[in-house]
């Protein structure tokens, strides 16, 4: 964490390193030791710790996911830091989150938003007042990471364990649903030859401009969206996602998820003129990739190549091979504590943690700002300025090991995982 951000605190690590070997740490170094001025200003004044529950909003793209990845910028070191450069971590605690009690309710893929991750932390009070406090952590925060609220919590509370339900909101362009003929036709008028091209980037920035501007005035069909509505309804319920995910085989207990629902919302079309269908997930928990797999294969469902009786199958004792959908339409739309907030919480005065039913709170406010202003608008601009979607119907078109989508054996060893 220290080198990635350059901080460098070299009598901390002298005397974390003589801990690590099991010295006894002498009351000369520690008086001697080296201290940030929030570490001094708490001994003058005896600054109070408290455990705090963040509402989080960022836009995930610059960064490689919500957790710390050694040598990755990650949404966790940056808040980290931030707290750290507003006084609110001490020096010694600083690159180790158990010290401060660290806990967020998901974790995020590399380029996936949230509007609503929640995390628990310990941290020092120099004023009572919390918006003030807040605005000292965005003070330190980039742009594109936001404290949008700060409840006091219990200190034996833990955002991970005590968040019951999550909702995801998929952003898909209409266009993802044509049908394979549809396809093919369009990107035979515009590329000379479909073969050798690098599966990562296969399009120069003319041919994808002149992919845009075939799909742009694409719409849905009702019975595209009908066929995607029953394809994501088949996922409600309890069922093992072994397919959807990495690593995981069905005889494993935690390959089973529960999903509450999985909706299309009313669509929308950018100012770009894009059609888009947004799509609602919620669910208790989900395995890496999960939902952005679930998308590919309703995808393929809602547009004639695969079905759902093949999303049926995917959840029995066998393997299927399932593409994954872009990071960049997906993002965390609102975390539930419903359990934590019916409980009594030992006299102690407990603001709930609900940011949905109060629609005309503040934080509430600061909520649906961000995800209409900052997270939709910014999946729409980055569609048209990268294309990304456009990529991925192409490689989902010419590079998908078979051409329907068949179980295989797990008692024959895997292929090679194909996603994208």
């Amino acid at each position: 964490m220290r080198d990635l951000f350059d901080v460098s605190l070299p009598e901390v690590d002298e005397m974390q390193a003589k801990a690590n070997e099991g010295e006894q740490l002498s009351k000369e170094i520690r008086k001697g030791a080296a201290v940030t001025e929030a570490e001094e200003g708490a001994k003058k004044v005896k600054l109070s710790k408290r455990k705090v529950a963040l509402l989080i909003q960022f836009l995930g793209t610059e960064y490689c996911g919500m957790q710390i990845n050694e040598g990755k910028r990650t949404i966790q070191a940056e808040i980290e830091l931030a707290l750290f450069k507003a006084g609110l971590i001490a020096a010694s605690n600083f690159g180790f989150p158990s010290k401060f009690s660290w806990s967020n309710s998901a974790r995020t893929d590399k380029g996936v938003h949230s509007c609503a991750q929640v995390c628990s932390v310990k941290i020092l009070f120099p004023t009572g007042n919390f918006g003030k406090i807040r605005e000292m952590i965005n003070e330190q925060l980039p742009d594109d990471i936001k404290v949008a609220d700060m409840i006091k919590v219990p200190k034996t509370f833990c955002a991970k364990t005590q968040r019951n339900k999550v909702c995801y909101q998929y952003m898909l362009p209409s266009f993802a649903l044509q049908s394979r003929e549809q396809l093919k036709s369009t990107f035979e008028s515009v590329l000379v030859t479909t073969t050798g091209r690098n599966i990562k980037d296969p399009f120069t920035i003319t041919e994808t401009k002149a992919l845009q501007e075939k799909f742009r005035d694409y719409r849905a069909t009702q019975e595209n969206v009908d066929s995607l509505a029953a394809a994501l309804g088949t996922y409600a319920g309890t069922h093992k996602f072994h397919n959807y995910t990495s690593r995981k085989t069905f005889d494993e207990a935690n390959a089973s998820r529960y999903i509450l629902s999985f909706t299309v919302q009313d669509r929308v079309v950018d100012k770009y003129g894009v059609e888009w269908i947004p799509t609602l997930v919620q669910g208790q928990s989900f395995l890496l990739h999960q939902i952005r797999k679930m998308m590919s294969m309703a995808m393929d469902a809602a547009r004639g190549v695969s079905s759902i009786d093949v999303i049926t199958d995917s959840f029995s004792d066998g393997y299927l091979n399932v593409n994954t959908a872009p990071a960049q339409g997906l993002f965390l739309e609102m975390s539930y504590f419903e359990k934590f907030n019916r409980r009594s919480h030992a006299g102690v005065r407990v603001r709930p943690l609900d940011w949905h039913t109060d629609q005309t709170a503040p934080a509430t406010l600061r909520w649906k700002k961000f995800k209409e202003e900052k997270v939709i608008s910014h999946i729409m601009d980055e569609e048209e300025s990268q294309g990304n979607f456009v990529s991925y119907l192409f490689m989902q078109e010419n590079h998908l090991r078979h051409n329907k989508y068949e179980l295989i054996d797990t008692k024959v060893p895997r292929p090679r995982d194909n996603t994208v």
